[in-house]
């Protein structure tokens, strides 16, 4: 197994640090940041618990906390178009951006490596073994949630550690909205996150141990029969960039580590740790960004009236269907208490009075309409989903006429749907996926979990400090294969628009512009052709170099024939004569040849 290179910290990242001397005033810091960072995310509050009664109502207590299954919100909803386009939304990232039963993503050597001896095929061994890591961690399920509460809240954050033995070797996990607080850098990358949650007595001891705790948990935990066990303690967990002046250098213990990992008991104002990654270690994904906010905007937050509306019409609709089946009615005031509604009911009426029966009443109403209203909301309400893009891939491939599509057609369909999924898709590879695969491959370097690298591939810093260069992120799931068709629809129309002047010129060099072993080459990746399928660069130039080298023998081959004929006609031509004179003149060797 590959062994960490010199300079590079193997101890687990979130490593335990005691802290006497300033424990208190470091609390007292982070207590007070929460709190600013607390007061800028006070608005979205209420619009998250708005959102969530119509998205996700199991997430939507968020002003009201409650531990407690409660199904009053669900009971208020009269239309699941909302929670069924998200979970539809949810359910397509998972199966075309992050499958768990194929390999959605893989290593390759970074731009900077010179040499390839020996770098694809580690790179190819990492990929199988990330991947089969995935599978058998908790990342899938994890991931799910993460992409439902994106879709709801338009904000996400997914968390990874390293786990403490070789069977768990990840563990990720999601904060729920209305418990984290967030914070951007200059450049408009989160990279602060502020997490408060209520643990119990007996957690933070086992977590921290009983000597760091505070001393009111430790009074707590050792109260006898362990009636302290499960009293709740205020937590603040606290992950930030350290600058220099936090750091001593040459030290990679966990206060002095890139990262830092902050934990806080608020009543107290106790630091439980003072420890640190080596990474971010974790990645906040955003749907869309809502102007400066650091908070996202996401397909909930358009389509809330229209989820209002609706749920009030699917209202009025069943109200209307309960008229229409059991209907108001006009009664006599003579027969009061004499009218059965009941299924095969008798009721008794005075035949000499004729206006003194029972009719309906108030029943007139236009259902249709309503239904009509609906069907055009629950289309907007899918529409911002991105329902209908996932529909696209699932769906038979005819149109309603029966006919078969082109592959041009649907290249065409999907690049209309990708282009309003595309600008998401984008900051989920950007500021989630990618950076949670570097983690995830520094974690596994550390544990030693990847074969010996290829000498190669281990640089040198400044220091003189060997270290892994990060590796290139490349992406094979369908959507990012849709994504890359868009450049393949481009690429064949050039094509085309080229051969066409070629027709005019009858000048071929005009194709020269193009790579066609590229162009071949990415149209298969995005066609979704498996990268085992294709040769590499250095197998298809060895196949051409040795064409080139067959093609030039035989070409010797045919020049060699030829000249031996030449020399075989010339045999009978006297040398004495003008033209025999002429021929040894202009060809002296092949005489001496043959």
């Amino acid at each position: 197994m590959a062994k960490p290179p010199t300079g590079t910290p193997s101890q687990q990242d979130d490593s335990p640090v005691k802290s006497t001397e300033a424990g208190a005033s470091l609390a007292t810091s982070i207590i007070e940041r929460w709190n600013k960072l607390e007061a800028g995310r006070n608005y979205y509050m209420s619009q998250w618990e708005n959102i969530g009664r119509y998205v996700m109502p199991r997430k939507s207590f968020i002003l009201s906390k409650t531990t407690q299954p409660n199904m009053d919100r669900e009971a208020q909803l009269f239309t699941s178009c909302g929670v069924q386009s998200n979970q539809v939304l949810a359910a397509g990232c998972m199966a075309y951006i992050t499958p768990s039963d194929s390999r959605w993503c893989s290593y390759e050597a970074p731009e900077t490596t010179e040499s390839k001896d020996g770098v694809d095929e580690y790179f190819a061994q990492v990929t199988e073994i990330v991947m089969e890591t995935l599978a058998n961690s908790n990342f899938y399920t994890t991931a799910h949630e993460m992409f439902l509460d994106r879709g709801c809240f338009g904000t996400a954050v997914m968390h990874v550690e390293p786990g403490d033995t070789d069977d768990t070797p990840l563990i990720f996990r999601t904060f729920d909205v209305g418990t984290f607080c967030l914070s951007e850098n200059h450049e408009r990358l989160v990279d602060t996150l502020f997490f408060r949650d209520k643990f119990t007595v007996r957690a933070l001891v086992l977590q921290f141990g009983i000597e760091n705790v505070s001393p009111k948990t430790k009074k707590a935990y050792e109260m006898p029969d362990g009636k302290g066990y499960d009293d709740e303690v205020e937590v603040i967990h606290a992950i930030f960039p350290r600058t220099d002046d936090q750091r001593e250098t040459g030290k990679k213990d966990g206060k002095n580590k890139p990262w830092a990992s902050i934990y806080v008991e608020v009543g107290s104002k106790h630091t439980l740790r003072n420890g640190g990654y080596d990474e971010k270690p974790f990645f906040a994904t955003r749907f869309l960004t809502w102007q400066k906010s650091v908070y996202g905007y996401g397909p909930a937050w358009v389509v809330l009236p229209v989820l209002r509306q609706l749920n009030q019409l699917e209202k009025t609709l069943d109200t209307a269907a309960e008229k229409a089946v059991t209907p108001p009615l006009l009664v006599p005031s003579g027969m009061q208490n004499q009218i059965d509604v009941r299924s095969g009911g008798i009721t008794f009426f005075d035949p000499a009075n004729p206006a003194a029966i029972p009719r309906e009443w108030a029943t007139v109403g236009r259902y249709d309409v309503a239904v009509d209203r609906v069907g055009k909301k629950e289309r907007e309400v899918e529409k911002a989903f991105c329902v209908p893009l996932f529909q696209q891939f699932t769906q038979e491939s005819e149109q309603a006429s029966g006919s078969p599509i082109t592959a041009t057609e649907v290249r065409a369909r999907q690049a209309e749907q990708m282009a309003n999924f595309n600008p998401t898709f984008s900051r989920l590879t950007t500021e989630l996926l990618t950076p949670l695969l570097h983690r995830i491959y520094g974690i596994l370097v550390r544990r030693g979990a990847f074969p010996s690298p290829p000498e190669s591939l281990i640089e040198q810093n400044p220091k003189g400090e060997a270290y892994f260069p990060s590796p290139k992120i490349v992406f094979n799931s369908r959507i990012a294969l849709a994504v890359k068709s868009m450049e393949v629809a481009a690429t064949d129309r050039s094509l085309q628009r080229g051969l066409q002047i070629v027709q005019i010129t009858q000048d071929p060099s005009v194709l020269d512009v193009f790579n066609f072993d590229a162009i071949l080459k990415g149209g298969a990746l995005s066609d979704g052709v498996d990268p085992e399928y294709l040769k590499t660069d250095s197998e298809v130039g060895q196949i051409r170099q040795g064409r080139a080298q067959a093609q030039a023998q035989q070409a010797q081959m045919q020049q060699q024939a030829h000249m031996a004929d030449m020399a075989q006609k010339a045999g009978s031509i006297k040398s004495d004569s003008p033209l025999g004179q002429q021929i040894q003149k202009n060809a002296p060797d092949v005489g001496s040849a043959y």
